[in-house]
């Protein structure tokens, strides 16, 4: 059938609109979230609330599966191996993306070979120790490991955390020698710190339950900027220091995710932290919600990532030990 002129110019004004009026994306079939660290820690119970804000608009259902081991980097490298169809999807953070790769040799490439998504919170990295401990700030944990080399043990979440690399090299311009005791995220080590089996953990909002009832103090915060619930206690820059941290934690997909489905998954995503039950789990966490698109969390990646580098080459540390 021809068409006049008149029908050719009315079906071609009309073709935007029709684009516009598909549906986007949605997934056909359950999805998956990759947690790198433990259930019950801060990075999980935020990422699961996440899940839960964003399953009613993607109308599939979404697991959450933790993957632990190797600083997170086993989470990653499995969601590097995932399909790029939309139905996989992974936490990423400062903790996995920059500090880890720094002390290990990975297969892939941490910033490069990723999605990214969104980044949905900055961390606050505390110290924190027991109610009835001698240490009552920092400079009395410091004084502490001058005196007694070695002695001073810290409970992290990890071999290669965030919390583990910044508290290194706080040690080595203190010129301390402490002893790292790592553990398989925060949780685990806010119970050792509980159970007075470390001197004092380097953590995240997993400790904060065990502070608000009066177990557990807080003496400093490794960050730049102060917890708006305590704001009493000191930041590294209060304490006279040139540098403090300020890590983030987002969501990625594997490398290859189609345009489409990497922004609907952006949207759906982004417009899940707004949801009341995500905000109250960042709330009871201290952590700070920050919300952010994917080409702005792709520079951020790299630049974190290069910052750490510096950090482990000048203390010596990781893949930088011998060198």
């Amino acid at each position: 059938m021809r068409l006049s002129r008149r029908q050719l110019i009315a079906t071609s004004l009309a073709l935007p609109a029709m684009a516009v009026a598909q549906p986007r994306w949605s997934p056909d079939r359950a999805v998956s979230f990759l947690s790198p660290f433990n259930a019950g820690g801060a990075f999980d119970v935020t990422q699961r609330a996440l899940a839960r804000a964003v399953e009613p608009g993607m109308g599939q259902p979404i697991a959450v599966m933790n993957r632990l081991g190797a600083a997170g980097t086993i989470m990653l490298g499995e969601l590097t191996r995932a399909r790029p169809d939309g139905h996989t999807l992974g936490l990423l953070s400062v903790n996995t993306n920059a500090v880890a790769p720094q002390l290990l040799q990975l297969p892939f490439n941490p910033v490069t070979d990723f999605t990214p998504l969104m980044v949905y919170g900055i961390f606050l990295g505390f110290v924190a120790v027991a109610r009835n401990s001698p240490f009552g700030s920092l400079r009395d944990l410091i004084q502490f490991a001058r005196r007694e080399p070695g002695r001073l043990t810290i409970g992290v979440a990890g071999i290669g955390a965030n919390s583990h690399l910044n508290t290194a090299r706080l040690a080595a311009e203190e010129g301390i020698e402490v002893t790292f005791v790592p553990f398989t995220g925060g949780t685990p080590a806010t119970t050792a710190l509980l159970g007075g089996h470390v001197m004092c953990a380097v953590v995240a909002g997993e400790v904060l339950p065990a502070v608000r009832d009066g177990s557990l103090r807080l003496i400093a915060l490794l960050n730049t900027d102060k917890s708006e619930e305590f704001p009493e206690v000191p930041t590294l820059p209060e304490l006279g220091y040139s540098w403090g941290i300020r890590p983030w934690v987002g969501m990625g997909g594997p490398p290859g995710l189609p345009a489409p489905v990497a922004a609907r998954w952006s949207d759906a995503l982004l417009e899940g932290t707004q949801a009341p039950g995500f905000l109250q789990a960042m709330r009871s966490l201290a952590i700070v919600p920050t919300r952010i698109g994917p080409a702005e969390m792709r520079t951020l990646m790299a630049d974190s990532y290069a910052e750490h580098e510096r950090i482990a080459r000048a203390i010596r540390i990781g893949r930088f030990s011998s060198g």
